[in-house]
């Protein structure tokens, strides 16, 4: 059986191949490092060295390797451009690359290893697994440190990150307000950090994949299905990672998240589950109670039983179905059960609150 290549191999083979192919290597200064600093490109670097870097494409995809020989290898990739560019320089432990900031939002995916880097004067670091989404007005630089690592930057344009199309619809709140807080660049946002749930998110790896896969091939069509597949990329991470944000935008987050459970529950209130919730928003139960606790004062079960009796209610007076039709609308099965619960609700049985 055929063993399927990881992404990390992928990413090695990338690069690999992109510098074995290069030709004409030439030094290059790269404008905001130290004098002296000298670098080896191959294709064009102009994007890339100076303070501010612009982006006239839908995407450019980056990937670099800190090897352990002593030289961080990079290979970047606009969308419409057919070829890549390569550079490298050699490492020097806790030397910095150039600074700089973006005109479009950068994501940055660490594969392996870790991603150390100084943001807006601090420094942070990013492990395996997770996803960094860099500021437009965040000046930043990455350590260049004698560990191997590899890691996937992705430039998204500000048209299609911002973009408003039939298919935002389907967003929750929460949702659109993260696409909200990146897209409108608040000049305190630094960077977010996204911590995978259950660690390394074997499916985010694998639409990583077929972008570079497409991005590299340009066959026929590839633009629009890398535009499929960033959407896709964008959607899970923002339903199934944890987004670490500053206090008041994580009670915003919460709150709008409730909303939107309030709103799933009202839907499907005969049929809904605690399942159903983790899979539909990708959160654990614990956390759907808490959210609703702390929101209502009551339990999930609570919750949902006072609805449900509340949906009972409102048929009893507006329509002529049955009783024992109305307890299966709202999701009981057991009559004897629902009537008790009915009257543990209102203080009287459903045949007597009918005449009320």
């Amino acid at each position: 059986m055929e063993v399927k290549e990881t992404l990390r191999e992928q990413v090695l083979e990338w690069i690999n191949s992109v510098e074995d192919s290069a030709l004409n290597f030439s030094e290059m200064h790269m404008k905001n490092m130290p004098p002296g600093t000298v670098a080896e490109v191959w294709g064009d670097w102009t994007h890339h060295n100076g303070m501010v870097r612009e982006q006239d494409d839908l995407m450019n995809m980056d990937a670099y390797h800190m090897s352990d020989c002593g030289y961080m290898r990079y290979v970047t990739k606009f969308l419409l451009e057919q070829e890549s560019s390569f550079f490298r320089q050699q490492c020097k432990d806790s030397e910095l690359t150039e600074a700089h900031r973006h005109e479009y939002v950068e994501l940055a995916y660490i594969v392996s290893g870790t991603l150390r880097q100084r943001i807006v004067g601090g420094d942070e670091v990013f492990q395996a697994g997770e996803v960094c989404v860099i500021g437009q007005n965040s000046v930043h630089q990455d350590y260049l440190v004698d560990e191997d690592s590899v890691v996937i930057f992705i430039g998204i344009s500000n048209d299609l990150f911002g973009s408003k199309n039939t298919f935002m619809s389907r967003y929750s709140r929460a949702q659109d307000f993260f696409r909200d807080l990146v897209v409108q660049r608040k000049k305190d946002l630094k960077f977010i950090r996204f911590i995978p749930r259950g660690g390394i998110n074997e499916e985010f790896e694998d639409i990583i994949h077929q972008i570079i896969l497409e991005n590299i091939g340009c066959r026929t069509g590839y633009v629009n299905i890398v535009a499929g597949l960033l959407e896709r990329l964008n959607d899970m991470l923002m339903s199934q990672f944890q987004i670490s944000m500053s206090k008041g935008e994580q009670s915003q987050v919460r709150k709008l998240l409730f909303d939107d459970v309030v709103d799933y529950i009202n839907q499907h209130y005969a049929s809904v589950t605690l399942d159903d919730l983790c899979e539909r928003f990708a959160y654990n139960a614990y956390y759907f109670n808490r959210l609703i606790k702390e929101n209502t004062g009551l339990t999930y079960s609570d919750y949902l039983k006072n609805i449900r009796m509340d949906k009972a209610a409102f048929l009893l007076k507006t329509t002529r179905d049955s009783v024992d039709r109305i307890a299966h609308q709202v999701g009981y099965t057991n009559q004897g059960f629902f009537y008790k619960k009915f009257k543990e609700r209102f203080g009287v049985l459903p045949a007597e609150y009918r005449t009320l």
